[in-house]
């Protein structure tokens, strides 16, 4: 499978294969919150007044997405995330509780089921075509994928955008540093990424996704298992030429170091911060490395106890 084009919207700002890859990872703070493109040629005033930050967010990188390709209309649109629309959920049981459920407005419950991104996407393109979105907790963007992996192989001309959204409120956030689910010294992020894929290599492809898989594992020793299992099955191993972009966010290194020894590692939530589709952010990142020069990127990826691992690759030019 093979990235035409990538578009993400995150902390670390709009970032395209045709962006400078990020030198320094600053994220600081406790939160950070996406830094939003210019959104003036991409939606309609009078849309955008309408939309909450993850459907415009989500819009705008499948419109950037798709003009970096030079493709007016994708043949299938597959979106993953985790939460959905928070803000319009806290909005419509906020209004719930505060008009005692009296004359409601159905326009925050209608916008906060979890497809709306995709939904707005495909009115936006005038887009009638396969529509899914995939609500997986932290395999949320890998199934997402997966689902347009087995849509090419059905349908090899097809070219099919997919991506993930996720957002950081207020309330979820309390919620979650409550429960302790970001881990200690991580940031609590948020970001909007999308693909077009293609099964067939194009002129202007940038990486091919060799493989990938996800996991549940409570464990490192049955993470480690399982991504022995998939080096096995892939016929792969990770070479010291390699980078890894690493979002285990482990307290320390021993296990990276095993499984992925001698390789350059760079902790790619530094640059998005923590949230379940981060995964997605990494891809963008990998392929951004790859079309600067390196040969395969390695992507290890953690939310709790979901886990994925994948390998991208340069392009060889017997493939095009």
């Amino acid at each position: 499978m093979y990235i035409n084009s990538f578009c993400s919207i995150t902390p670390a700002g709009t970032l395209t294969s045709k962006s400078d890859l990020p030198q320094s990872a600053g994220l600081t703070a406790a939160r950070a919150n996406c830094a939003e493109p210019d959104y003036k040629d991409l939606i309609p005033p009078m849309q955008l007044r309408r939309m909450t930050k993850p459907v415009r967010t989500g819009v705008a990188a499948a419109k950037l997405c798709l003009q970096e390709a030079g493709v007016s209309m994708p043949d299938a649109i597959h979106a993953g995330t985790a939460f959905g629309m928070l803000q319009d959920s806290e909005n419509f049981l906020g209004k719930m509780i505060g008009q005692e459920e009296q004359a409601l407005s159905p326009t925050s419950f209608i916008q906060s089921t979890h497809n709306t991104v995709a939904g707005q996407i495909a009115l936006s393109l005038g887009c009638n075509a396969h529509n899914m979105t995939y609500v997986h907790k932290g395999h949320s963007f890998e199934s997402a994928l997966l689902d347009a992996a087995l849509t090419l192989e059905a349908q090899p001309d097809y070219q099919v955008l997919a991506g993930a959204v996720d957002e950081c409120t207020d309330t979820s956030y309390d919620l979650l540093n409550r429960f302790h689910v970001f881990a200690a010294g991580a940031t609590a992020g948020e970001g909007a990424a999308f693909f077009l894929l293609s099964q067939k290599a194009q002129v202007h492809s940038l990486a091919q996704i060799r493989a990938f898989d996800m996991f549940v594992a409570r464990t490192e020793e049955e993470a480690g298992a399982q991504l022995q299992a998939f080096f096995d099955r892939q016929g792969l191993q990770p070479a010291a030429t390699d980078l890894l972009l690493d979002g285990s966010v482990l307290t320390d290194t021993s296990f990276t170091n095993t499984w992925f020894p001698h390789l350059s590692t760079l902790p790619y939530k530094a640059w998005c911060g923590e949230y379940p589709t981060a995964s997605a952010f990494a891809l963008g990142l990998a392929t951004q490395h790859i079309s600067a020069g390196r040969e395969r990127c390695w992507i290890l990826s953690r939310t709790g106890r979901y886990w994925s691992a994948w390998c991208i690759d340069k392009i060889k030019p017997a493939a095009v």
